[in-house]
């Protein structure tokens, strides 16, 4: 019964992706506990991303599926944990793509400083505060941040989320992590343009 309440094309496209995002992020963490030669330190943010994708695919997918079906109907406290986590985890995945932007934007513009400073005990202070940070954030709801049961007892997304949750989520998640990844990969771009400049010069010479 429920299942015809979801769009065919919605629910292929979501599966798709959940598919895709499990196998291909499995890939990367086995060739990366396999192939020595990548465990770079700095490689150490893609693993992590890997990781937080994989879990996507595998438990945040499905649980956007249930949700848009009001699942699990009748038990809030199942419904808001669901929910949480699906949030944890697109929160941590994004915060660990904004740890790759600011890596790339710290070895470009700070070489030098860059190779002293970036250890693996400080990357994996950076993997783990995004982590942490993207559990607490996501966790709010669980703890209370929520508008409560839904009067027919299922658990719809935008129903049970409160709505101030909603926007500072929005904020935090989507559009101060894009304005920085935005400046980090621009500023990124015109070292590129200007060192190629260089480049160009020197060659005429």
């Amino acid at each position: 019964m429920f299942a015809s309440q979801l769009p065919i094309t919605y629910t292929v496209s979501e599966m798709t992706v959940a598919v895709f995002a499990v196998v291909g992020n499995l890939v990367v963490m086995i060739a990366f506990g396999l192939d020595r030669r990548i465990r770079k330190v700095t490689n150490f943010y893609i693993l992590s991303l890997a990781m937080a994708d994989f879990l996507v695919g595998l438990v945040g997918v499905p649980s956007a599926i249930l949700t848009k079906l009001g699942l699990p109907e009748g038990n809030f406290s199942a419904c808001m944990t669901m929910l949480s986590l699906l949030v944890v985890l697109c929160t941590i995945s994004i915060l660990n793509l904004l740890a790759v932007s600011v890596d790339r934007y710290w070895a470009v513009l700070r070489p030098f400083s860059y190779q002293q400073t970036m250890t693996g005990r400080t990357v994996a202070i950076i993997v783990f505060v995004c982590w942490v940070l993207g559990s607490a954030i996501g966790f709010f709801p669980l703890f209370g941040w929520n508008s409560g049961p839904e009067p027919r007892g299922r658990c719809f997304f935008a129903q049970v989320m409160n709505y101030d949750f909603l926007v500072f989520l929005y904020f935090v998640t989507i559009v101060y992590p894009t304005l920085l990844m935005v400046f980090f990969y621009g500023r990124i771009y015109l070292v590129v343009l200007k060192q190629a400049s260089i480049l160009r010069y020197l060659a005429c010479f």
